[in-house]
């Protein structure tokens, strides 16, 4: 952890300052340029698809192909690309013919972006397609004839955001991918940012075929738009094709900054409470603070984590992202019940220890929807014994009763995410082009508002205690 928090701090500062240069080198509109004016051969006519059977005894037939004049700067493959659900290795070849293989277009719509951190170039994938609901092997094949300077070094920018891992072949060659291939079913990693240079070749006008192999895993809960390739690769100079990986770094480290920024802030506010805690003097408030705290620490920082480095794949994350949220929630529960001097009444922590270790057994076992319907039914008693407690501390005029509400409700929109959505609540904004979640300004309101608390409390546990002591001292 500790290093992928480090290899993503360094990350960001080269990031940084390349972003001058790379914005200066970054392709301008219309340096380069598409036209579909060429054909190359593709294979026998006849050739089935679905047996990828590539005869070579027959009669070549033409291909459509983009036609890519590049220049000194970068082309995003919008397509034509063809498109196959399905998996045989047979349609990596070149000559392969795909004209019985449905056509789709990559291009993006203007200003769009994904609905997560807001990574432009984004298009909708297969599920938004013809192909809803399918999950597993698919490939996008397109042919292309490249016009670029002779002796120009090309190199490829891979697809930012697939669901879920690929391969890249360039005519019929594995140059690059993302996740492990090696097995029955491909090991998935996060999807980052990468540069393959592409074999040279000495003709101006330089044929060639982009195969990606792409695997989707099934039985997750998914975007409507689900499926494949979600930003287009993109061809061009080695210089051009720099200058856009940093800006693609730039965006993906910009996405999860927060998820360093506010772990590190539990962390301090843990070390607070932790050093202060016979000061707050409230049973084992500070105790279980410290545990909410470093919990929903380890939930935000394990984002970055995945999202920046190759340190964890999809399983590690997925499983992490799973049962961590409830064992938070659950300390969280039992924090305040001691913030409230609940904790001589036990039954509350029965409920809470008996609800999440079903929640943690019931997350791991069952399916995202089948979860999702029946999570309420121990969802809302906990959310009662989170909220109860803070309405009847300030109607009993506790100290700091209000703050302690606010501090409260704040936590519980950042536990009970999808139930606030079902309110209609949004869920992400995108201040200056990066998304920003509900739970994120959740979390930055409750540091603030946990923080004034922690320091009130003390200073008037400190306070009490000079009290006594001059008591003492005049008695």
């Amino acid at each position: 952890m500790n290093a992928g928090f480090s290899s993503a701090i360094v990350l960001a500062a080269v990031a940084g300052l390349a972003v001058s240069s790379a914005r200066a080198q970054a392709t301008p509109a219309g340096a380069s340029t598409v036209r579909s004016a060429g054909v190359v051969a593709c294979g026998a006519a006849d050739n089935d698809p679905t047996s990828a059977t590539a005869a070579a005894d027959k009669p070549a037939q033409p291909c459509p192909v983009a036609w890519i004049q590049i220049g000194h700067a970068s082309r995003l493959l919008t397509g034509p690309w063809r498109f196959h659900a399905g998996d045989d290795m047979r349609w990596v070849a070149p000559h392969f013919d795909d004209l019985r293989w449905e056509t789709t277009d990559l291009t993006p719509n203007p200003g769009a972006h994904d609905s997560d951190v807001g990574l432009t170039d984004y298009v909708p994938g297969w599920w938004a397609r013809g192909h809803q609901g399918y999950a597993g092997y698919a490939w996008y094949r397109l042919h292309v004839a490249v016009d670029a300077p002779a002796g120009a070094s090309l190199a490829l920018l891979a697809p930012a955001y697939v669901e879920d891992a690929f391969q890249l072949f360039w005519n019929g060659r594995l140059i690059g991918g993302s996740g492990d291939f090696s097995g029955r079913a491909p090991i998935v990693y996060s999807t980052r940012p990468q540069v393959f240079p592409l074999p040279p070749m000495v003709a101006d006008a330089r044929e060639a075929v982009l195969a990606i192999r792409v695997w989707m895993r099934p039985g997750l809960a998914r975007e409507a738009d689900a499926g494949g390739i979600h930003i287009p690769p993109t061809l061009g100079t080695s210089e051009a094709i720099d200058a856009q990986y940093r800006l693609q770094w730039l965006q993906t480290i910009n996405g999860y900054v927060v998820e360093v920024a506010e772990p590190v802030a539990f962390v301090l506010l843990a070390m607070l409470a932790w050093c202060f805690r016979t000061a707050l003097s409230r049973g084992r408030f500070a105790h279980w603070l410290c545990a909410a705290l470093l919990l929903n620490a380890a939930f935000r920082l394990n984002q970055a984590v995945y999202y920046w480095t190759s340190y964890e794949n999809f399983s590690v994350y997925f499983t992490l992202y799973r049962i961590l949220p409830p064992l938070g929630l659950a300390a969280w529960l039992m924090a305040w019940r001691h913030w409230y001097r609940l904790e001589r009444r036990r039954w509350p922590g029965y409920v809470i220890g008996s609800m999440t270790a079903l929640s943690v057994v019931l997350v791991l076992a069952l399916h995202d929807e089948t979860f999702a319907k029946v999570s309420p039914l121990w969802r809302v008693p906990l959310a009662l014994l989170l909220l109860v407690p803070a309405v009847v501390g300030l109607v009993r005029r506790q100290p700091d009763g209000l703050l302690a509400l606010v501090v409260v409700l704040l936590v519980a929109v950042s536990q009970f995410s999808v139930e606030v959505s079902a309110l209609g609540v949004p869920g992400i904004w995108f201040p200056f082009g990066v998304g920003v979640s509900r739970t994120q300004y959740a979390y930055a309101a409750v540091i603030v508002g946990l923080a004034v608390l922690l320091v009130r409390s003390i200073q008037r546990a400190m306070a009490n205690r000079a009290v006594g002591r001059g008591d003492r001292a005049v008695g």
